[in-house]
């Protein structure tokens, strides 16, 4: 019985909670897939008013934000997860064209910034707690 209940535990702790800020539909449904493989669970939100209560609804360990979208600015973002989750690391990504956004994500205090490319190649390991 020990056995049973450490193994669940285990489960628990080891389950990634992740937010995305993500309004892309076909994207939402890639990082779905690579989420379930990787026994992680994805939430997202659509706007930058949604993002406090979906961080107090989920409790994520890590956001992923869609820098390339002008629904989500970086800085602005940012304040807002912080203020709603801030043990939570934040990962931004955007085109490799679109510098201005990596950019500035960057400078607002993002913990990683990607290109869309290197994020979906990297997202497998991204969703492991």
């Amino acid at each position: 019985m020990k056995y049973w209940i450490a193994r669940f535990e285990r489960q628990i702790m080891s389950h990634q909670i992740a937010l995305a800020l993500v309004r892309d539909l076909f994207f939402r449904s890639k990082i779905d897939a690579v989420a379930a493989a990787a026994g992680a669970e994805v939430g997202y939100a659509s706007t930058l008013d949604a993002v406090a209560s979906r961080c107090a609804e989920l409790k994520p360990s890590v956001v992923f934000t869609d820098l390339s979208d002008n629904a989500f600015p970086a800085l602005d973002t940012l304040k807002e997860i912080r203020a709603a989750a801030p043990t939570a690391r934040v990962i931004g990504f955007a085109s490799h064209v679109d510098l201005k956004p990596l950019t500035a994500a960057r400078e607002a205090g993002y913990e990683l910034t990607l290109s869309r490319s290197e994020f979906t190649a990297r997202l497998p390991d991204l969703l492991r707690p």
